[in-house]
């Protein structure tokens, strides 16, 4: 409750802009547009994008188009388009269609949103007063979803009647997709360390300590083991933090109550027992003297990996361009693998790991463009974090880096859901780095 009332009580006690109130309900509604859907979030994007735009207008603000960051922003987005309208008539030779209704074509040109959300981040919440009511917003909204998903877990349905057939997993507000361990690892560390970073009072901080802890625990119970492996690492990088920094933390306390809870979980609920075991059953099944590469053919991720590999040697360059994996691996002379169980179900929207998806569809020019840029981007920030002490800054940073580890599942930063989810993080990294 104390979270409302100082909410409302700085929305009505500060003499805000029409920009400034406009980017405190946009920004605020990020995390609810992602609940809605993809429409909802391009809306929501496209009307940030058009406030930030007026703003640039109407104060002349234009020195961004000036930063190194958007110079290379801009080079990848030309390339995404260059590297589409090849796949589009030279590679799969559709001149007859109109292109536009070509859904990579559509996705490469869309890009300019995730750029101008960029810097529409670094304009419009420069204000510490406007930054700190978003995160105000999105910490009670994350607090929410992380009891939802305790409630759908023990009761069997979320707050709204929501729930998923597959008991291993929840749904949480997303109605009947799996995704909430992503939003909760997303918008969780965020939050909880912009507050943690401020509160350094025992009273203020244990209420956002407890929401801390309990982001890697409920992405636990949702069943979603990639999102969990990266949130258990980002736990332990911003832990290692608070150490570095003396904040008046039991660390042992604190790591020994988190495994606790997620032991008891474990071996009193069958489910996430079930959920958790999955993959190792299904690599001992294969037997001590099978090789390990045949070792995962149970595992249905594997034939994906595999097909990508395979159109990633056949057009090494660029690839097959934005969003024609789905298209390319449906070739059954190139890419069925009579070694691999679930060869005949390697097609899909993508191969579920954001590595092979950018090599198989941009090739080895796009990989290696975006690649050089995270790299670049993170090093700077991690050394500007780390110089300035400042734990929200480096925890963004840490989400960019854990988001690119390799082999395990996840979606990429073009598509609209996992692509908003990046390009948030990477927005407010960049905030932190220009606030110095």
């Amino acid at each position: 409750m104390k979270l409302f009332n100082q909410l409302f009580n700085q929305l009505f006690n500060n003499k805000f802009s029409y920009f400034d109130q406009m980017s405190i309900f946009l920004f605020s509604m990020l995390p609810i547009s992602i609940f809605i859907g993809n429409a909802a979030i391009n809306i929501n994007i496209l009307l940030i994008s058009l406030l930030f735009l007026s703003y640039c207008f109407k104060f002349k603000q234009w020195d961004w188009l000036k930063k190194d960051i958007f110079l290379y922003l801009l080079a990848l987005y030309i390339f995404l388009n260059l590297n589409s309208l090849y796949s589009y008539f030279i590679l799969y030779k559709n001149p007859d269609n109109l292109f536009w209704y070509d859904a990579g074509i559509r996705r490469s040109f869309l890009f300019i949103k995730f750029i101008l959300m960029v810097f529409a981040f670094s304009t419009l919440l420069k204000n510490n007063k406007i930054l700190n009511l978003v995160n105000t917003s999105w910490i009670i909204i994350i607090t929410i979803t992380i009891l939802d998903v305790f409630y759908e877990k023990f009761i069997g349905h979320n707050i709204l009647g929501y729930n998923n057939p597959d008991l291993t997993r929840i749904v949480s507000f997303f109605k009947d997709e799996s995704v909430v361990g992503s939003f909760i690892f997303c918008f969780g560390y965020t939050a909880t360390t912009y507050f943690m970073s401020k509160n350094n009072k025992k009273k203020t901080f244990l209420p956002f300590l407890l929401i801390f802890i309990l982001i890697p625990l409920s992405i636990f119970i949702t069943g979603e083991k990639s999102s969990f492996i990266k949130s258990i690492i980002l736990f332990f990088l911003i832990l290692y933090f608070f150490r570095k920094n003396e904040y008046n933390l039991n660390y042992k306390i604190l790591i020994g109550s988190l495994i606790f809870l997620i032991s008891s979980i474990f071996i009193l609920n069958e489910n996430t027992r079930t959920k958790y075991t999955e993959t190792y059953k299904r690599i001992k099944i294969t037997g001590p003297q099978t090789k390990i590469v045949n070792k995962f053919q149970n595992i249905k991720y594997f034939a994906h990996y595999d097909a990508a590999i395979k159109i990633f040697k056949n057009y090494p360059v660029t690839g097959v361009g934005n969003k024609n994996f789905r298209i390319e691996c449906y070739n059954h002379e190139k890419y069925f693998n009579k070694n691999i169980k679930f060869s005949h179900k390697r097609c899909n929207t993508n191969p579920h790991q954001i590595h092979f998806e950018i090599l198989s569809e941009q090739g080895i020019v796009g990989y290696s463009m975006i690649l050089f840029f995270l790299i670049w981007f993170s090093i700077k920030n991690i050394k500007m974090s780390i110089k300035n002490k400042n734990m929200y800054h480096l925890s963004n940073t840490g989400y960019l880096l854990v988001f690119f580890i390799p082999l395990l599942p996840g979606g990429g930063i073009f598509s609209t859901f996992n692509g908003v989810l990046f390009w948030v993080i990477f927005s407010l990294v960049n905030l932190s780095y220009e606030k110095k």
